[in-house]
């Protein structure tokens, strides 16, 4: 008989007892394990351990470490490892300031459970693995491979729409588009879309 699939698991760090009970209380039933740290010193030990998290959540007004002292310690530590900053203290005006430091989304309290939730999807998806099967061993043929699966990636995954597309692959829709051209990736015959170039 094989060993039951590990859930996936987040480290939640506030606090704030009650929130973390809440936190337990959300994430559970939604499939997640979920590690609770309600002292800022234990994190980056916990993340040391060699436990595999599938995200962090992130307070940012707590005793000892900010969480925004904190962030860019466990981005140096584990830069893949997406970081959602949540707390009452986030202020959109400061996103690009979130940003630099590492975080993955910064989420101001109070939000919903739907709105968490879909953050936490979004900011996790983006290690989502992309197949590709390289056709040569030409460095300029790969990068062009590669650039047109995560380009229609992106395209899919937002219902081709553009703007949102870009916003994905943290480009500007011009650069998009220049692409788009170049790679021959627009409507096909019937309506859908595909890549013209095989």
């Amino acid at each position: 008989m094989s060993a039951p699939a590990e859930l996936p698991r987040l480290l939640i760090v506030d606090d704030d007892e009650p929130t973390l009970n809440a936190y337990r209380a959300l994430f559970a039933p939604k499939g997640f394990a979920v590690t609770t740290c309600s002292e800022s010193a234990e994190v980056l030990p916990l993340l040391a351990a060699g436990t595999s998290y599938r995200a962090v959540l992130l307070d940012i007004r707590m005793p000892g470490w900010d969480g925004t002292d904190l962030l860019p310690q466990i981005k140096r530590l584990h830069p893949d490892l997406p970081v959602m900053l949540v707390s009452a203290y986030c202020d959109p005006e400061h996103a690009d300031y979130y940003r630099q430091l590492g975080a993955d989304a910064a989420l101001p309290k109070p939000f919903s459970a739907e709105v968490l939730l879909e953050t936490l999807e979004r900011v996790t998806g983006r290690q989502e693995q992309i197949p590709l099967v390289l056709r040569s061993l030409s460095l300029k043929d790969a990068r062009e491979q590669v650039t047109q699966k995560l380009m229609l990636a992106a395209l899919a995954r937002t219902g081709w729409n553009q703007v949102q597309a870009a916003k994905l692959l943290g480009v500007s829709r011009y650069c998009l588009m220049r692409w788009m051209k170049k790679l021959k990736i627009a409507d096909a015959p019937d309506g859908s879309r595909r890549s013209r170039k095989q």
